[in-house]
C-alpha cells in the first residue's frame, strides 16, 4: 500500500521548471546507478514536435526535457543527485539504454544534478572481445588508453561493467566472462591508481550449475549451464585492495544465490567490496513460476528483519543504486522498474542508517562533492 500511495503521489506531484532552472530536490540522497531509457529521446522529440510544429528539434532541447523528467522523479523521492551510467554492452548485441554520449548530453543539461559514469559501452566490449589468452600488451595498452580517456572526461565510476548478465527476454543480451579476466584485473589496477570505483553487475554462481528453468523460459539467449564465478570475484577483489568494487542490484536475485550468508562472508573477507541495494517492482521469477528469491522486501513491501540486520551491520559498506531506466515524457506516471520501490525502503531504517546508505557512503566511496 505504501508503494502504491507513493507511486500515485509521484504521478500527481511532478515538478519540471521554475523559471529557467530545474527544481531542486527537498532531500539530499544520491543514487549511484541509473540509466537513460532507450525510448526517451524518440518520445521526447515527438512530444516537442507536436507542441512546436515546424521548428527544428535540437539534441540540447531533447535532453533538457529528459533531464527535467528524471529530476522530477528524483525530487519526489528526495534524491538530490544521481550517477547516470551506460549499461554493459557486448557485441554484437546493441546496448539497452543510454550510451556514454547520451549520458554526456544529459549531464550538460543538469550538471548540478548528475554525475557521469562510463565504461559499459567502451570498456566492456573489449573484455568480451578477447579470451584471457588473447590479452597481449598491445590489447592492455588499448584498454588503458580508453579507460584514461574516460577519466579525463570526468567519470566518477567505471561501469556498468558486467561479469554475468542474464537475458530477461528474447531481445535482451546474455553475457558471461570471468571476473578475474586479465582486463578486469587491469581495470582494478586503473581503478586503484585513480581512486575510481567499479560498478559491477554479476549474478552469483557458487559452482557450475544448470540454468534455472525460469531463465530458460524467459529467453533462449540464456545457455543451458552457467559457470561458477564467486572464486573469480574473490580473485578480482584480492588482486588490488585499493580498487573499490561496488556489487550492484543486491536484493534482486534471478538464480537464488544472492543470499545474506554469501554477502556477509564476502564483505567480511574483502574490505574493498561494497554493495548497492535495489528493489525491483517485479515480485516473481521471470517466468512467473514462483516468488523471486532473496528479495529485500516481503509481499507487503516491508523490509525483512534479516535484511534490516544485514544493512545495520554493514551500514558503512552499502549504497543505493536503483538501476532504473528513466527519462520518458512528463505524462509517464512513474519510472518503470525500480526507482520508487528502491528509494521507498529508506523510510523503514533509522534516520542515521538512511543517511549513511542514502548519501554519506556514496560521497566517500565515489569521491563526490
Amino acid at each position: 500500500m505504501r508503494i502504491l500511495c507513493r507511486s500515485i503521489f509521484v504521478s500527481c506531484f511532478v515538478f519540471f521548471f521554475l523559471g529557467n532552472e530545474l527544481v531542486y530536490a527537498r532531500g539530499d540522497y544520491i543514487d549511484v546507478h541509473i540509466h537513460i531509457d532507450p525510448k526517451a529521446a524518440k518520445q521526447q522529440k515527438m512530444s516537442r514536435r507536436k507542441r512546436k510544429r515546424g521548428q527544428k528539434i535540437s539534441q540540447y532541447d531533447t535532453y533538457r526535457d529528459i533531464a527535467a523528467n528524471i529530476v522530477s522523479f528524483m525530487n519526489n523521492m528526495d534524491v538530490e543527485k544521481a550517477i547516470v551510467i551506460p549499461p554493459p554492452q557486448v557485441p554484437p548485441f546493441p546496448g539497452r539504454g543510454g550510451t556514454y554520449e547520451q549520458c554526456l548530453l544529459l549531464i550538460e543539461n543538469a550538471p548540478e544534478r548528475f554525475y557521469l559514469g562510463g565504461g559499459g559501452g567502451i570498456l566492456s566490449p573489449l573484455i568480451y572481445k578477447y579470451e584471457a589468452a588473447e590479452v597481449t600488451p598491445l590489447v592492455q595498452l588499448q584498454f588503458r588508453k580508453k579507460a584514461e580517456k574516460l577519466i579525463k572526461a570526468g567519470i566518477v565510476v567505471f561501469g556498468e561493467m558486467s561479469a554475468l548478465h542474464l537475458s530477461m527476454h528474447e531481445g535482451h543480451v546474455f553475457s558471461e566472462v570471468a571476473p578475474d579476466h586479465p582486463l578486469f584485473l587491469l581495470l582494478a589496477d586503473i581503478s586503484a591508481k585513480y581512486d575510481i570505483p567499479i560498478n559491477l553487475h554479476m549474478e552469483p554462481v557458487p559452482e557450475d550449475m544448470p540454468t534455472p528453468d525460469s531463465m530458460l523460459n524467459a529467453s533462449s539467449n540464456n545457455p543451458d549451464t552457467l559457470k561458477a564465478n564467486i572464486e573469480a570475484l574473490e580473485n578480482l577483489l584480492a588482486h588490488n585492495r585499493e580498487a573499490k568494487i561496488v556489487w550492484q542490484h543486491i536484493g534482486w536475485d534471478n538464480l537464488g544465490y544472492m543470499t545474506i550468508e554469501l554477502l556477509t562472508d564476502l564483505l567480511n573477507k574483502h574490505p574493498n567490496l561494497y554493495v548497492a541495494l535495489r528493489v525491483e517492482y517485479r515480485r516473481l521469477k521471470m517466468d512467473r513460476s514462483g516468488p523471486m528469491e532473496n528479495r529485500i522486501v516481503d509481499t507487503n513491501w516491508k523490509v525483512r528483519p534479516e535484511w534490516i540486520n544485514f544493512v545495520t551491520k554493514f551500514s558503512d559498506r552499502i549504497v543505493i543504486g536503483s538501476d532504473d531506466f528513466m527519462g520518458m515524457i512528463r505524462q509517464q506516471s512513474r519510472p518503470k522498474d525500480s526507482f520508487v520501490e528502491t528509494w521507498s525502503i529508506l523510510d523503514q531504517f533509522t534516520e542515521e542508517i538512511a543517511q549513511k546508505i542514502g548519501r554519506d557512503n556514496a560521497v566517500l566511496i565515489y569521491n563526490l562533492d
